[in-house]
Formats: structure tokens, C-alpha cells, sequence
């Protein structure tokens, strides 16, 4: 179902439980930019009703994700701490493409791509972890996350012919593939 062409390195989900406290304030973040990036999107594009209306849609579900998580960090009696930024995401929105539409298609598809690659990471972190309350959170929301990238998809269907979308998702996700196999295994939801 998920476009990925690689799986997260081995080492990362051993970083993530030595650090699982670090994790959780990085995936605060993650949820708030996730909804940043809806906003952005139906701000840019406010004549494409179907996306305007998915993103609104998206953004709300993110900002319930995020509260969802700073209430773990309080239950830990953990602060946010300040963002560290996300060099996974820097990396794959480097190549995105800057004039119209193809903006729009790149745009899209990243997001998908983020969603896909966030959806695989709460996955392993739910079949690792050993707190059976994070457990079930990391996994509901893999699910949460795997029909937000389905939703990406769609949306680049909508406004581009599918084999151009196909194509430049294949392109897309190798370049994701080359980023994922660099990470340094980081304490972080893409690191």
C-alpha cells in the first residue's frame, strides 16, 4: 500500500527506545508541521475545492494528533521543548520543483511521501515500545498517518493525470530511498 522503497534503518528503533522521551517531543513537532503543511497547502491553492476541503480536514486531525501528544509529555511531566527542525524532510523538499503546477504535484506527492515514511515509523515504534499505552497511541495513529498519504495521492490525481503522477512519485521515492539510508539513526521520528 505505501510507496516506500526501503524500511527504516535497523539502527533507528534502538535509538528510539533509549530515547523514547526525546522521540515523543520530536513527533509533537512533526504533528504541528504536519498541520502547518495543510494550512500552507489551502492557503496556496484556495481555487482547488477538493484540496481546500481535504486539508481542512487533515489540518484539524493534526492539531488533535499534536495536542493528543503534548498531553503524553505532560503526563510524563515533559515541556516541548523548542524544534529541533527535521533534516529528513529539508532533504526530500529540496527537490521539489518551484514553478507551477508542477509545484503543486511535488508538493503533494512529498507530503504523501512524509505521511508514508511517518506511518512506518509509528508502526515500528508501536511493535517496539514497551508502555502499552504508547503502544496503542503509535498505533492508531499509523493508521491515521497511512490514510493521510492515501489522501495525498488522491488529491495528485485529481489535478494530474496519473501517469505523470506515477512517474514522479517513482522518482520521488527513490531519492526518499537514498535520503532514509543516510539518516544517522537520530533519537527522532525521521532521524
Amino acid at each position: 500500500m505505501l510507496c516506500l522503497k526501503c524500511e527504516a534503518n535497523s539502527g533507528w528503533i534502538k535509538a528510539v527506545l533509549k530515547n523514547i522521551d526525546e522521540v515523543i517531543i520530536d513527533h509533537a513537532h512533526c504533528e504541528k508541521k504536519a498541520a502547518g503543511t495543510g494550512m500552507s497547502l489551502l492557503s496556496s491553492y484556495p481555487d482547488k475545492t477538493e484540496l481546500t476541503l481535504a486539508m481542512a480536514d487533515l489540518v484539524e486531525e493534526e492539531i488533535g494528533h499534536f495536542k493528543s501528544v503534548v498531553q503524553i509529555l505532560q503526563s510524563k511531566n515533559i515541556t516541548l521543548s523548542k524544534d529541533k527542525g527535521d533534516e529528513y524532510v529539508k532533504a526530500l523538499l529540496s527537490y521539489a520543483r518551484t514553478t507551477e503546477p508542477n509545484r503543486l504535484l511535488d508538493r503533494l506527492l512529498i507530503a504523501g511521501i512524509v505521511e508514508a515514511r511517518s506511518c512506518e515509523r509509528l508502526q515500528l515504534i508501536a511493535s517496539a515500545v514497551e508502555d502499552s499505552e504508547l503502544r496503542k497511541f503509535y498505533s492508531e495513529l499509523s493508521n491515521s498517518e497511512a490514510g493521510h498519504y492515501v489522501a495525498f495521492i488522491k488529491l495528485a490525481k485529481i489535478y494530474f493525470d496519473e501517469t505523470i503522477v506515477r512517474a514522479r512519485l517513482d522518482e520521488l521515492t527513490e531519492i526518499e530511498k537514498s535520503i532514509v539510508q543516510s539518516l544517522p539513526n537520530l533519537p527522532a521520528m525521521h532521524g
